[in-house]
């Protein structure tokens, strides 16, 4: 629990940083950060170095994340015109390899074997975005180390969108202020050696990315361990077949084609015509983009912010896709209407809804269509003949007892599942409650309830349950023991924020079920947000503590 509440700590200040009203100074110049600086600056006067970078980006609400591996050797980073350097970057759409030597960047990113003339400090500046190598005190709101006995040191720093300053453009690399990137918050640690000099770097950057009005959730892990330090030999294939791209070249062959196209499906927007380019940006599916020409090998070149940019052309249309958006609940026919197996009235007929004949909905179209089941397939019926309101002659009123397992409990309602497999949710704010001590996750209980043609409402709920709290030795596991089941009800949880409102939070638990809580019954650790990984404690009369991890 200490290890638990100290991170609680961490990440409220984290949090408190990313929100704050005005900019922040950085840390104390005081001993740790003097050591930490001292650590940095022996990293920036590296003769050479042979590091690998691990780093994923995460997108809120998308299952996957996009990975990249770089391993990078360099050696002459203290002496003009002896700067060696080889790049190798493994994504999981392609491998590209860059090597820099006797004033000259060399790169097969764009499918063909080209050089470049470049100078030693924009290559180190480069190798800068990938490895951090002068982030100092200067950009940190908070500094801690931790000595261990072999001599080793764990720092812990964390930093805001207002002490990082300039250097998001590093961390971002040079990204940010071309594709409108904000920092919410960083973290991470820094390990040293018993002389002081780096060993590795982990960092976790919370950023958005402004797609159209709407910001875009990011979180970026990185890891960069350094496998050797100072005089490390650099090794280079052929080099002879890279040609020094000639002024005014074109890059590639592009014919010109002006229309307006649209993403079926989100779209990368890349810096060139290949897979291993750089990723400038995005486009969700639907959205519109306009064409200024296409390559032979199946790329559509875009204007995109003002510039030139490419994206595949196998996920591209003149059409207007019709976006298709989950929901989930029972709609009401306001009048005779036909049900298709398209969303469009040149659908074919499936049959028909009788005037106040409830469907129950999976989604809803951007062209005014709700998705429903019907006889056992997806069908579709036109929005503007649905309700979400039971015609008055189809409401009934009637009254009830039931009994289940509580499986979410907040400040005005429950929900609860009984022995035969059904969901209930009841309004719980006028009922009279027959608890011993609180109603907890997991209990059986029993509701007496009436139910007013829409709602079921809670008059009395009794829960006999008596939670007596104990703490196993053995196992190290704390929770309230349910004398009335004999069950354990454990106190911690793990799942998932799929709501964050202005009054209430909803949480996903990894043991199957969903919690809704009011803000006002919970104390929360960290920057919530939807798509956080959380750690959920419950400490009694419907309180809640609630901690990002």
């Amino acid at each position: 629990m200490r290890k638990k509440k100290i991170a609680a700590l961490v990440c409220t200040a984290v949090c408190a940083l990313a929100v704050g009203a005005g900019a922040q100074a950085a840390v104390a110049d005081n001993a740790v950060s003097q050591a930490y600086n001292e650590a940095v600056r022996m990293e920036e006067n590296l003769d050479g170095f042979d590091v690998t970078v691990k780093g994923t980006v995460s997108i809120a609400g998308q299952p996957a994340s996009a990975e990249r591996t770089i391993r990078i050797q360099t050696s002459g980073m203290r002496s003009d015109g002896k700067l060696q350097a080889a790049i190798d970057i493994q994504t999981s759409e392609g491998e590209k390899q860059q090597y820099f030597r006797d004033g000259y960047f060399y790169s097969n990113q764009t499918g063909t074997d080209r050089k470049y003339a470049m100078s030693q400090e924009i290559m180190t500046e480069l190798l800068n975005y990938y490895v951090y190598l002068d982030f100092d005190s200067e950009y940190l709101s908070m500094l801690e180390a931790e000595h261990h006995a072999d001599g080793t040191v764990t720092y812990t720093f964390a930093s805001s969108s207002e002490t990082v300053g300039g250097y998001a453009d590093k961390l971002l690399e040079g990204a940010q202020e071309e594709h409108k990137i904000d920092i919410i918050s960083l973290q991470g640690t820094v390990e040293a050696d018993q002389s002081g000099s780096i060993t590795e770097r982990r960092i976790e950057m919370a950023y958005t990315v402004k797609s159209g009005d709407t910001p875009q959730l990011c979180i970026l892990n990185s890891q960069a361990v350094f496998n050797r330090t100072g005089a490390i030999s650099v090794t280079f294939p052929d080099l002879s077949s890279y040609k020094e791209k000639e002024q005014n070249e074109p890059a590639v062959s592009i014919t010109k084609q002006s229309q307006t196209l649209y993403a079926t499906a989100d779209l990368n927007v890349r810096a060139q015509n290949n897979v291993t380019s750089a990723v400038l940006g995005g486009i969700p599916v639907g959205e519109a983009m306009q064409e200024t020409g296409y390559t032979p090998d199946g790329w559509i070149q875009i204007s995109y912010n003002g510039a030139v940019a490419y994206v595949s052309g196998n996920y591209v249309s003149t059409a207007k896709p019709v976006i298709v958006k989950a929901m989930s609940g029972d709609m009401y026919a306001t009048r005779q209407v036909n049900v298709r197996d398209a969303y469009s009235t040149d659908g074919r007929i499936l049959g028909v809804l009788e005037t106040g004949e409830a469907v129950a909905t999976t989604g809803y179209t951007d062209n005014n269509w709700i998705e429903v089941k019907y006889g056992g397939q997806k069908a579709y019926v036109y929005a503007d003949y649905l309700s979400w309101d039971a015609p008055a002659a189809k409401k009934n009123t009637f009254s009830g007892y039931l009994e289940g397992y509580v499986t979410d409990a907040a400040t005005n309602g429950l929900s609860l599942v009984t022995s035969n497999g059904s969901s209930y949710y009841f309004y719980t704010g006028d009922a009279y409650k027959n608890t011993v001590d609180g109603i907890l996750l997991g209990d059986w209980i029993g509701v007496s309830y009436r139910f007013d043609g829409s709602n079921y409402i809670a008059t009395e709920v009794d829960d006999y349950n008596n939670h007596n709290y104990s703490y196993d030795y053995d196992s190290g596991n704390a929770g309230y023991e349910d004398s009335y089941s004999g069950g354990y009800q454990d106190m911690e949880s793990y799942g998932t924020v799929i709501a964050y409102g202005m009054s209430a939070i909803t949480v996903a638990l990894d043991n199957g079920i969903t919690l809704s809580a009011a803000k006002d019954n919970v104390s929360i650790y960290g920057s919530l947000y939807e798509g956080a990984y959380v750690l959920v404690d419950y400490i009694g009369d419907y309180m809640y503590e609630i901690t990002e991890i």
